[in-house]
C-alpha cells in the first residue's frame, strides 16, 4: 500500500534569502566616506593647522577610505542582488504560463 501523502503535491517553501544591503544605502556610504577623504586630504596636504589636528585628519581619512571600500563593495553585491532577484522573477512568471505560452522542456 502507498502512503497518500507520498503522492500528494507537497506545497512548495518559500525560502527568504537576507539580500545584503539597499543600493541606496550602499551609494550613500560611498559617497558620503569619499567626501569625507577628500575633505580630509586636502586639510593634511594643506598643511595650515596644527599637528595634532593633521594626524586626527589623517586617521579620519584612512577610516574613511575603509568605509568607502566598503560601501563600493556593498554596492556591487546590492547590483548583483537586484539583479538575481529580477531574474527569479521573470523566471516564475514564465514558469506559471500555461498553454501556447508555457514554457517548453529542453530537448535531451
Amino acid at each position: 500500500m502507498t502512503d497518500p501523502s507520498a503522492t500528494a503535491e507537497q506545497p512548495h517553501e518559500i525560502i527568504h534569502v537576507d539580500q545584503g544591503m539597499s543600493i541606496g544605502l550602499a551609494a550613500t556610504i560611498s559617497i558620503v566616506s569619499i567626501v569625507v577623504v577628500a575633505g580630509s586630504t586636502y586639510a593634511v596636504v594643506k598643511g595650515t593647522l596644527s599637528g595634532g589636528m593633521t594626524r586626527l585628519l589623517a586617521v579620519l581619512a584612512l577610516l574613511s577610505l575603509v568605509a568607502a571600500a566598503y560601501g563600493l563593495i556593498e554596492l556591487a553585491l546590492a547590483v548583483v542582488a537586484t539583479t538575481a532577484e529580477r531574474r527569479r522573477k521573470a523566471r516564475a512568471v514564465t514558469e506559471r504560463r500555461t498553454g501556447d505560452r508555457a514554457r517548453k522542456p529542453t530537448p535531451h
